[in-house]
């Protein structure tokens, strides 16, 4: 199995990182019920895709641009911001660690790091790589995650409504709350 490989937009590529064309792209969070990766790998072992991991920066932001003023800049951080870097590195290792656990495992997989909206950054990533299907979980059940829905809207019904590529809302309900990411 290959290991995770660190993309950035703007790098040249490495000869030693997996192809992500065509890739099964899931969304990914410090805390997420690990069942939305598990959906998502199973997805890519089923279609023979590579995996492709997106976790956007909780510090980052990214407004709308006219493309002629950023000609040949890249959307995607080349770093993380203070403090995230270590949070990053747990992530990708519970990464790891959870597709090494699975029985039947993707060809690849990567975990790229994406800046602005969640719903935009996985949208811009998937034109980007070809996506066959973008992958998110529902939110969790309680009082603040309520409320950070009512405030900032679903990722999901943000992904189906301006999509092109097929979306699928892995729910997380209290039988699915099992073991979390990182």
């Amino acid at each position: 199995m290959d290991e995770p490989a660190a993309e950035a937009a703007d790098a040249a590529p490495d000869p030693g990182a997996p192809e992500m064309s065509g890739a099964i792209i899931v969304g990914v969070h410090r805390g997420q019920a690990r069942a939305v990766l598990d959906e998502a790998a199973r997805l890519a072992v089923e279609f023979e895709r590579p995996l492709l991991c997106a976790y956007v920066s909780e510090d980052s932001y990214l407004t709308e641009w006219d493309p002629s003023d950023v000609a040949g800049e890249s959307l995607h951080p080349t770093e993380v911001g203070s403090g995230e870097g270590e949070a990053v590195l747990a992530l990708s290792a519970a990464i790891g660690s959870a597709i090494d656990e699975r029985p039947d495992k993707p060809s690849s997989w990567a975990l790229r790091l994406l800046a602005g909206d969640p719903a935009k950054a996985l949208a811009r990533l998937a034109a980007e790589v070809d996506a066959r299907i973008i992958v998110v979980g529902t939110h969790r059940r309680g009082f603040s995650h309520t409320l950070e829905n009512w405030l900032a809207g679903s990722v999901g019904a943000h992904l189906t409504h301006d999509q092109t590529v097929p979306v699928v809302v892995v729910p997380v309900t209290k039988d699915r709350n099992g073991p979390t990411l990182a």
